[in-house]
């Protein structure tokens, strides 16, 4: 059974679509978590390559993402907390073999949803992969936080807020300069960056709202005594380019790697890879990047 499209109804009655590959002759369950302002089938190919590797795949659309739905907008309140559910909502829905390795595969966006998963329930993973990923001092949090809380009251209730935008994906694309584009800082790809330009459901602008329940989930995963959650024991592999503008060209990923460590995660390893840019699964590199993700993920079998 492969590239199969279910669709399951959270607990706030939002409804969440999935997309599997499964066979019952599978080694462990591979849960895929998206980006920001990007969606599940945009994973395709990867999870395809995955799923030739004798893996059962997951890929979810995270609330405010994908077709039927309020694009950008994640839930009027508590919305951080409903999309680590909908991740826990997926995995008892689909997944039948419990007894099967379960590995986290999470990019941008998603890998800081991962790491909110992770702290409430990182003793049902084997291993945790976040693409992409950053840490920083949660003051810049709390100080983005302020604005989109302003946003909020400004803005009509799920309404986007360009201010949010521009200081989060344009700031992205000003170390690129001259740009050929406003999404310059995806990929050194111009293929890839143009199918993402083309997507009606890539790129959208999201809601102050988000933002600001986004900017709280971020000021909780950069605390010391959250991460301390975490197992200590799980595997954990961070990957991104060195001209990644998310991870703060690689500081991101070094820091983060460094926070774990000093709350006593001793199996964590990170790759760079050189000139590479925000999304490792498009860019030019892309397959050294396939085989690394599942070179790792068969070592902690």
């Amino acid at each position: 059974m492969t590239n199969e499209i279910i669709t399951i109804t959270a607990k706030d009655g939002r409804r969440i679509q999935v997309k599997c590959w499964t066979s019952e002759t599978a080694k462990a369950y591979i849960h895929i978590c998206h980006g920001m302002a990007e969606h599940m089938n945009r994973y395709n190919e990867f999870a395809q390559f995955l799923y030739t590797q004798g893996y059962n795949v997951i890929c979810h659309n995270h609330r405010g993402h994908g077709e039927n739905e309020i694009l950008g907008h994640y839930a009027n309140e508590d919305g951080w907390s409903k999309t680590i559910q909908d991740i826990v909502d997926v995995q008892e829905h689909v997944i039948q073999n419990k007894e099967l390795p379960l590995f986290l595969f999470a990019h941008s966006m998603g890998s800081f949803i991962a790491q909110g998963y992770a702290i409430r329930y990182g003793n049902r993973l084997s291993g945790l992969i976040l693409s992409g990923t950053n840490y920083q001092h949660p003051f810049m949090y709390h100080a983005g936080r302020i604005i989109a809380h302003l946003e909020k009251f400004r803005l009509k209730e799920g309404s986007p807020s360009s201010v949010m935008d521009k200081l989060s994906f344009a700031s992205f694309n000003n170390h690129f300069k001259p740009n050929r584009t406003d999404f310059d800082w995806l990929s050194r790809d111009p293929e890839q960056v143009d199918k993402y330009i083309n997507d009606s459901l890539c790129g959208f602008p999201c809601s102050a709202e988000t933002w600001r329940q986004l900017l709280s989930g971020l000021i909780e995963i950069s605390q010391k005594k959250q991460l301390d959650k975490i197992p200590h024991s799980l595997p954990m592999y961070l990957f991104g380019g060195e001209k990644d503008p998310v991870g703060r060209m690689g500081k991101g990923i070094r820091a983060l790697k460094q926070k774990l460590r000093q709350t006593g995660h001793d199996n964590v390893t990170h790759k760079l890879y050189k000139e590479a840019r925000h999304e490792m699964l498009n860019e030019t590199c892309k397959h050294d990047v396939y085989n690394n993700v599942a070179d790792w993920i068969e070592q902690q079998l």
